[in-house]
C-alpha cells in the first residue's frame, strides 16, 4: 500500500501547484509514517547525506560560472563568434542562436542558465528580423536543452553522484550527442525559416546595393570569424580550459566548476570590464536562492530514491521490464517513453535523483553500458525541459520573449519531433556515446 500511496499523494501534490521539493518530501513522509515501520528521523538524514558530497559541489560552482557569464561579456562575445560562422545561411538569426546555445552550455552546464543567458540578447534580434516572438523564444528553450548534454552537464554530475559512474567518462561520452542535436536544430530551423519566408539569405542580397563576389565573400566571411576570435578569445577559451583540464586528469569536474568561476570573475571583471562587484554581488545573492531551490530539491529527492529502494520498487522496475522482453533494445524503448513521461511533470534535477537508482538494476541485468544510459536519461530529461505543463526552459523563454506559454505549443512539436529523431540515434547507436572512451 505504501508505493501506491507514495505516487498517488505526489501526483495529487503536483496537481494543486504544491512545488516540487515540497511534494517530493510531503509524499514520503506521509507514505513513510502511514505505511512502514522506518524512523521518521531518516528523513532528516538523508535529507544531509542527499547534498553533502564533494561530487555535487559542483552544482552550485557551475551555476555560479553561468550567471556570471551571461552578465559579464562572455555570453555576448559567444553569441558575435556564432554569427560569424554562420550568418550566410536562411534563418541566420536563428543559427546563431542555438550555435551560441552550445557554445554557453559548454561553458554553464545548465539549460535554464542558457536559455535566460541567449534568449536575452537574441529574442528581441530575431523579433527585429521579422521571426515569430513564440518561434524565437520557442528556439531558444530548444537550443537551451543542449546545455544539459553537452559538458559540463550538470545533468552528468547527479546521474554520476546518484550510480557511482565516472562522471568524467559521462562528460566525454555527451560530446558526439550534444554536438549531433545541436546539428539537427539548425537543419531544422533552416528548413523552418525557408518555408515560412523568414530571414531568408536571398533577401539579405537584395537588400545591398550589389551582389558581393564569391571570393571577396570568402574572404569577408574569414575575416569576420578570425576578428570574433580575437575579441571573444577569452570566452572561447574558457571551455578548453574546463574540458581539457578535466579529461587530462589535472583536476576533477567539482575543482573545475571552482575554476569556471575564477576565472569568469577575472575576465568579467578585469579583462572585458562588462561587471562590476555591484554586479557580482548580485550574482552571489540569485546563485543562493537557485542552489537553495536545488539543494532541497536534491535533498528530498534522496530521501524519496530511498524509500523507494526500501519498498523494493528498483527491483519490481527491473522484472516487470525484463519480463516484457529480453531483448535490450525493447527495453530502452520502454525506458525511453518512462522518461519521457517523467519529464513532463519534473525538473530534471528531482527526476535524476529519483529514476537514475530505480533503473539502474535493470540496466545492469540487461548489460547497457551506464555511461550510454546516462547519456540517454540526460538527452530524455532535457527534452523535458520543453514539454509542457512542467518545461522549465518554456517557463524562462516565454517571460524573456515577453508572451504567452501558450502561445509556443504549436512551434514545440517540430522541433520536439526532430529532437525524438536525436534521441532514436542516440539510444540505437552506442557509437555516438562510447566512441571516445572505449
Amino acid at each position: 500500500m505504501a508505493v501506491p500511496a507514495l505516487f498517488i499523494a505526489l501526483f495529487i501534490m503536483l496537481l494543486v501547484g504544491v512545488p516540487v521539493g515540497f511534494a517530493i518530501g510531503g509524499a514520503t513522509m506521509l507514505s513513510m509514517a502511514l505505511y512502514s515501520d522506518l524512523n521518521m528521523a531518516i528523513n532528516a538524514q538523508y535529507c544531509y547525506s542527499g547534498i553533502f558530497s564533494f561530487t555535487v559541489m559542483a552544482i552550485p560552482f557551475f551555476m555560479l560560472a553561468g550567471l556570471i557569464m551571461s552578465t559579464g561579456g562572455i555570453a555576448r562575445r559567444i553569441v558575435n563568434f556564432a554569427s560569424a560562422l554562420i550568418s550566410f545561411v536562411n534563418g541566420a538569426i536563428g543559427c546563431v542562436t542555438i550555435i551560441a546555445c552550445m557554445f554557453f552550455g559548454a561553458l554553464s552546464g545548465s539549460g535554464m542558465a542558457t536559455t535566460s543567458a541567449i534568449g536575452g540578447m537574441m529574442i528581441p534580434e530575431m523579433k527585429r528580423k521579422g521571426y515569430d516572438p513564440a518561434y524565437a523564444a520557442t528556439i531558444v528553450c530548444f537550443g537551451g536543452i543542449i546545455g544539459p548534454i553537452i559538458p559540463p552537464s550538470l545533468s552528468f554530475v547527479l546521474y554520476g553522484a546518484s550510480t557511482g559512474v565516472s562522471i568524467s567518462q559521462l562528460f566525454l561520452a555527451g560530446v558526439l550527442p550534444g554536438i549531433l542535436i545541436g546539428i539537427l536544430f539548425l537543419i531544422a530551423n533552416i528548413i523552418i525559416c525557408t518555408k515560412n519566408g523568414v530571414d531568408l539569405k536571398q533577401k539579405r542580397v537584395k537588400d545591398d546595393d550589389e551582389k558581393v563576389p564569391v571570393n571577396e565573400a570568402m574572404k569577408y566571411r574569414i575575416s569576420e570569424i578570425v576578428k570574433s576570435v580575437k575579441e571573444g578569445f577569452w570566452a572561447l577559451l574558457s571551455p578548453v580550459i574546463i574540458l581539457g583540464g578535466i579529461y587530462s586528469g589535472v583536476f576533477t569536474p567539482t575543482e573545475a566548476a571552482c575554476i569556471s568561476v575564477v576565472y569568469s570573475i577575472i575576465i568579467s571583471l578585469y579583462v572585458y570590464k562588462d561587471l562590476t562587484w555591484d554586479g557580482l554581488k548580485d550574482v552571489f545573492l540569485e546563485t543562493a536562492v537557485l542552489n537553495g531551490i536545488t539543494s532541497f530539491l536534491l535533498g528530498y529527492s534522496t530521501v524519496f530514491s530511498t524509500f523507494m529502494t526500501y519498498e523494493r520498487i528498483p527491483k519490481m522496475i527491473t522484472e516487470f521490464l525484463t519480463g516484457v522482453s529480453s531483448n535490450p533494445l525493447v527495453v530502452l524503448l520502454f525506458v525511453n517513453l518512462i522518461l519521457l513521461a517523467v519529464g513532463l511533470f519534473l525538473d530534471t534535477v528531482p527526476a535524476i535523483i529519483v529514476m537514475a537508482p530505480m533503473l539502474m538494476p535493470t540496466v545492469k541485468v540487461l548489460g547497457i553500458d551506464p555511461v550510454h544510459f546516462g547519456v540517454l536519461m540526460a538527452v530524455n530529461l532535457a527534452l523535458g525541459l520543453c514539454t509542457p505543463p512542467y518545461g522549465c526552459n518554456l517557463f524562462v523563454g516565454a517571460a524573456v520573449a515577453k508572451i504567452k506559454m501558450e502561445n509556443m505549443f504549436a512551434h514545440i512539436v517540430p522541433l520536439f519531433t526532430v529532437g525524438l529523431i536525436g534521441l532514436v540515434l542516440i539510444t540505437y547507436v552506442p557509437w555516438l556515446s562510447l566512441v571516445f572512451i572505449k
